[in-house]
């Protein structure tokens, strides 16, 4: 009797998975294989990682999850057993080994510990944006679209959202507070000669990113020069920080393979990572570049030698599946990850802007305040500047110009004002693809080239190069300018 109850609860589970698009084999009534990768959440505890399983128990103890419950953590394997369920784990897409099932975090709804919203009739919060994670009892992460929410949107009026999925519950206070909106008020200086580049992807890759070399990693690093500006290679990333194409069996798993922006603070390099262009949720990866010192060896993840790739683990930590936006307006301080999730196809109106304060410690959203400069300034790149101030850049295609502003947070509200502006388009046929301040200026990225401007809108330079491939970011530290670019991923940087 005890087996065929084992039997039915078990067929139950692969029933379900298999509603969810996951086919599960089982050899045995205690084990299952499933098709393609689950998304596990780590919990807080730390829990033994064993070579073997079996019906009796565990064998073959090596190592501890204490190193990798900042990463990627996915599964394909679990198996029940007489000291509880064990499940094979898979962490930033390197097999690893078998852990108990408490490891995980269960029946749980992690939200962000605030959220803050400037009063705006024309834009309603999405309260499913304060999310960072949702699991079952499994420890399994869970759409977001999938848990009950109190209020789906809050816009005008204070209040407490509840969330609950099965036995887990969570609840986040939404307050909401006065704006006003901001006057340009700055002369435009004269610009820089407009001139074209391409539109699009990139025309380019790196030597080995291409199908005549199978995407293999790359061996030798780059140098750019342009203006008295040398980039040169910091670090090549690896395509996927987790199982690749295919191998997920739910949109939480895969990390990559499209970068959109990055930031550069205290050696933490933070880079937002999607599956499509088109996605407004994704995934934040840290990469400690004091602890990281090949420019190579991380492509290589999913093949490196254990112990290489256990000191890579502990040093790289990847975000929860969130809403990042566009994912290209990012800045960072000592302590924080901050992003202006905005929507990159909403061209220019009243609609509020999300700016998402993350712990680098967890990786977890911490706060969310909504901003807006004025009912026509929607703001598509920004960069910040410790925790407190933001820059944003505005295109004024109306007047052909570019208008800088600093918005200076003063408790829970973001004040705007303009500090410069620069007459002309920089590129007559590209969207800007990176924003950095740094010594008093900004960097202005577009395919190819880059534009420095003083912060009143005076032009300075153009740095013009070729390597036929998107930028994907910029940051600026000091005189210190990083710049990312696309195919395959490449952190380079240079003094000004």
């Amino acid at each position: 009797m005890k087996n065929k109850k084992r039997f039915f609860i078990s067929a139950i589970v692969g029933a379900a998975l298999v509603s969810c698009g996951l086919a599960v084999s089982s050899n045995q009534a205690n084990a299952a294989t499933y098709s393609r990768a689950i998304t596990k959440i780590a919990g807080n505890g730390n829990y033994a990682i064993y070579h073997n399983v079996s019906r009796k128990g565990t064998s073959g103890k090596f190592t501890s999850t204490k190193y990798f419950k900042y990463g990627q953590i996915q599964s394909k394997k679990s198996m029940s057993t007489k000291k509880g369920t064990f499940w094979r784990i898979i962490v930033d897409g390197h097999d690893v080994g078998w852990v108990n099932q408490n490891f995980f975090a269960r029946n749980k709804i992690s939200v962000a510990n605030e959220v803050s919203l400037v009063k705006n009739f024309s834009y309603a919060f999405p309260t499913r944006d304060a999310i960072n994670y949702v699991t079952n009892s499994q420890g399994t992460a869970v759409d977001p679209s999938k848990v009950y929410v109190s209020q789906a949107h809050v816009s005008t009026k204070e209040t407490t959202v509840n969330y609950s999925y099965g036995k887990a519950k969570a609840s986040v206070k939404v307050s909401v507070y006065n704006g006003q909106d901001a006057s340009a008020d700055k002369t435009p200086k004269k610009g820089f000669k407009t001139i074209k580049t391409w539109n699009g992807g990139s025309k380019g890759s790196s030597r080995n990113w291409n199908a005549a070399h199978h995407y293999r990693s790359e061996t030798t690093s780059n140098t750019f020069r342009s203006n008295g500006l040398t980039l040169r290679t910091r670090l090549f990333q690896p395509r996927f920080v987790s199982l690749g194409y295919g191998q997920a069996g739910d949109a939480m798993g895969q990390v990559g393979v499209i970068p959109e922006g990055m930031t550069v603070s205290n050696g933490i390099f933070t880079t937002s990572m999607f599956t499509s262009s088109h996605d407004q949720h994704g995934h934040l990866v840290s990469y400690n570049l004091n602890a990281l010192k090949s420019k190579y060896a991380a492509q290589n993840l999913t093949t490196m030698r254990w112990g290489t790739f256990k000191s890579y683990a502990k040093n790289i930590k990847v975000s929860t599946y969130i809403k990042l936006g566009h994912g290209q307006s990012l800045g960072s301080s000592s302590s924080y990850i901050y992003v202006l999730a905005n929507d990159n196809e909403y061209n220019n109106g009243p609609k509020s802007e999300e700016v998402l304060q993350i712990r680098k410690s967890d990786m977890k959203i911490n706060k969310i305040w909504t901003v807006r400069i004025a009912s026509n300034r929607y703001i598509h790149n920004a960069t910040f500047v410790g925790d407190n101030t933001m820059y944003a850049l505005f295109h004024n295609g109306g007047y052909d110009n570019y208008e800088y502003w600093k918005l200076t947070r003063n408790g829970d509200s973001w004040d705007a004002t303009e500090v410069g502006a620069t007459k002309g388009r920089f590129v007559s046929n590209s969207p800007v693809q990176g924003f950095a301040y740094g010594n008093g200026n900004f960097y202005i990225g577009f395919n190819n080239n880059i534009f420095k401007v003083g912060e009143n809108g005076t032009a300075k330079k153009h740095y013009r190069f070729n390597t036929k491939r998107e930028i994907e970011g910029m940051s600026a530290t000091g005189s210190r300018l990083y710049v990312q670019f696309a195919q395959r991923a490449e952190l380079t940087s240079g003094k000004d």
